[in-house]
């Protein structure tokens, strides 16, 4: 968890609408158009209601007024990676149950979809719709319906993130071994080039490196990749040396290439050992 923020009051007319899952301790905060979301005292269970999410009627579309409200809850996730929640959506009870339940379902999705696509980790959110089939109020008042048409923030556990994983690439008989490798960001890549001559290898077009041969021993280049995204690179002389790094906020299992010592003949005799772990295991 980050440094708690100071000085972030909530009105209490907010919290009278919150169900029974809100914790009081600690500084576990829905946020407003005018204070930010806290989610440092939040635990498993616990549920936020974004009152400033808005769609447009009978609609999954976000209103562009909740823009701005969004992006403070997408900036506090990425600031709390290891938090998992569930966007939940609700509505009142005009129309039938499973309109209801589908327009509840898109709302969540779209709701996800935003915060994604302003860099939260998709593995953080879930989607999850309830129709109307959770109201806070009554459904028989205006008040009460509005109330009841909401997208709530739920705590539902922690996310274990990768530990960056030193790995390695190995090139021989002109291949790159693995041509796609998957690795959580802050990771160390190292090429090793086992080929009787030399690679010269460039990313997305961008010169990277000569890998000179070594007496058979295998001259190394590494580099490191703090952001996700997908690197491509080739050898700018030997097109058959290619491949892509995969650079995610956390992966589920990461790859380890080892390639075994020379053994004294030529470098088809090269296999890469690949040992695949899950993490946390």
């Amino acid at each position: 968890m980050k440094k708690a923020k100071s000085g972030l009051v909530l009105a209490a007319a907010m919290f009278a609408m919150l169900p029974f899952g809100f914790t009081w301790a600690g500084v576990c905060q829905a946020p407003t158009a005018h204070s930010e979301l806290e989610l440092d005292g939040c635990t498993s269970g616990d549920t936020l209601i974004l009152r400033e999410v808005h769609f447009d009627t009978d609609s999954a579309k976000i209103k562009e007024i909740s823009f701005d409200f969004l992006d403070q809850v997408s900036k506090e996730l990425k600031e709390n990676p290891t938090i998992k929640v569930a966007v939940q959506g609700h509505t009142d009870s005009i129309g039938a149950a499973d309109y209801n339940m589908n327009l509840s379902q898109n709302r969540a999705e779209s709701v996800r979809y935003y915060l994604v696509s302003a860099g939260v980790n998709p593995q953080q959110l879930v989607a999850q719709g309830f129709g109307l089939t959770e109201p806070l109020a009554d459904n028989a008042t205006s008040q009460g319906r509005a109330e009841n048409r909401r997208v709530e923030l739920k705590m539902v556990g922690t996310l274990v993130l990768s530990e960056p994983q030193p790995t390695n690439v190995y090139i021989s008989t002109f291949h790159a071994v693995p041509m796609e490798l998957v690795i959580p960001a802050g990771s160390q890549v190292t090429w090793t080039n086992y080929d009787e001559i030399s690679h010269d290898i460039s990313f997305d077009g961008v010169q990277g490196s000569r890998i000179w041969t070594k007496g058979w021993k295998g001259d190394t280049y590494s580099l490191q990749f703090d952001n996700p995204g997908t690197y491509s690179y080739r050898c700018n002389v030997h097109k058959d040396v290619n491949g892509r790094i995969v650079v995610k906020p956390a992966v589920e299992e990461y790859v380890t290439t080892e390639s075994p010592i020379y053994p004294g003949q030529t470098t088809s005799s090269y296999e890469g050992k690949q040992t695949t772990q899950r993490v946390g295991s």
